[in-house]
C-alpha cells in the first residue's frame, strides 16, 4: 500500500488559515519537496493550499510531483454543482483520480436541517457524476464531522453511482460522537481515498476537546482501523492527515507540526511493514 500525505498536515506552515500565520509561508511546491524528502509515495492537496487554478500552474504542480515519483490527489469543499464542475476539471489537470469533498453543514447548529442537507447533497452530486465520469475522476465525500455514518451512507445510496464514494477519515467519527472502528467498518467498502489520523481527548475547564496528535499517540486503534480498510482490498493508498493545533510561539509551533508529521510517517511505515521508499 502506497503512503501519501495531505497538505493539511502542514497547515500551520502554509499559513492559509486564520489561527496561525508564519513569517515565511510554505508553498505547494515546497510541500511536494517535503513529501519527496520524507520518502512518501504521494500527496493530497487541500484546496486552500493550491496557489492558482490556471493551466500553467496546475501543469507545474503535476510535473513537480511526477518528477519526484509522487501520486497526486486533490480536494475541494462542498457539493455545489458549479464548484464541483470546476474542481473536477482541476483534479483531472493535476492527474488526480479522485476529488475529495464534504457536505459542509453544521450539524451542531439547531437551525441546520440535516434531512434537507442530505437531499441537497445527493441532488448536487447527481448533477455532476456524468462530468466526473467523462474526466475519469471519482468523487470522494468525506465523513467530515458534518454527517454521521448513516447520513453519509444515505447520500451515497441516493446517488448510486460508481463515480461517487467516500473519503474515509478514521478520526472524524469522534466529531459525530461515533466509535471510530464501528464507522470505519461500515464505510470502508465505499472508500476511494482516506484520511488516516489520530485524535486525543483533552479535559478542559468547560468539558473536553478533541485535538490532533501524531499517529499512535491518540486514542484511536489505528492497527485495527487499517486492518478493516485492507480487508476490503480496494485501496492501494493510505493518505495521512494531521490536524495539529498551534501551541507556543511560531518557531515552536512549526517545529512541533513537523515533528508530528515525521513521527506519523515513521509510525505508518512500521504499521504497513514497509521500508523507506528509495
Amino acid at each position: 500500500m502506497k503512503l501519501g500525505l495531505d497538505s493539511y498536515s502542514y497547515h500551520l506552515a502554509f499559513g492559509a488559515h486564520p489561527d496561525f500565520t508564519p513569517r515565511r509561508r510554505l508553498t505547494l511546491l515546497g510541500f511536494i519537496e517535503r513529501a519527496a524528502a520524507l520518502g512518501l509515495d504521494g500527496v493530497q492537496i487541500d484546496p486552500m493550499h493550491l496557489g492558482a487554478r490556471d493551466r500553467r500552474y496546475l501543469d507545474e504542480v503535476r510535473a513537480a510531483a511526477r518528477e519526484r515519483g509522487l501520486f497526486v490527489e486533490y480536494g475541494t469543499m462542498g457539493t455545489a454543482p458549479r464548484r464541483l464542475a470546476r474542481e473536477i476539471a482541476v483534479a483531472a489537470r493535476l492527474g488526480s483520480p479522485v476529488l475529495r469533498t464534504f457536505v459542509g453543514c453544521d450539524r451542531h447548529d439547531p437551525r441546520t436541517d440535516l434531512r434537507a442537507a442530505i437531499r441537497r447533497a445527493a441532488a448536487d452530486l447527481r448533477q455532476v457524476v456524468g462530468l466526473a465520469a467523462d474526466h475519469g475522476v471519482r468523487l470522494a465525500v468525506e465523513n467530515h464531522g458534518d454527517l454521521a455514518t448513516d447520513e453519509l451512507l444515505e447520500v451515497i445510496d441516493r446517488v448510486a453511482s460508481p463515480w461517487v464514494g467516500v473519503c474515509l477519515d478514521v478520526g472524524n467519527p469522534m466529531l459525530t460522537l461515533e466509535e471510530p472502528l464501528a464507522a470505519v467498518s461500515r464505510l470502508a467498502a465505499h472508500a476511494v481515498t482516506t484520511h488516516f489520523k489520530d485524535y486525543a481527548v483533552q479535559q478542559t475547564n468547560y468539558g473536553a476537546k478533541i485535538v490532533g496528535v501524531a499517529l499512535g499517540e491518540g486514542c484511536i486503534d489505528l492497527p485495527a482501523a487499517l486492518q478493516l480498510i485492507q480487508a476490503v482490498g480496494r485501496l492501494d493508498r493510505l493518505v495521512l492527515e494531521l490536524p495539529i493545533e498551534a501551541t507556543g510561539n511560531a518557531t515552536a509551533a512549526l517545529a512541533h507540526e513537523d515533528r508530528c508529521v515525521r513521527r506519523s510517517v515513521a509510525y505508518a511505515r512500521r504499521l504497513l511493514g514497509r521500508a523507506r521508499r528509495r
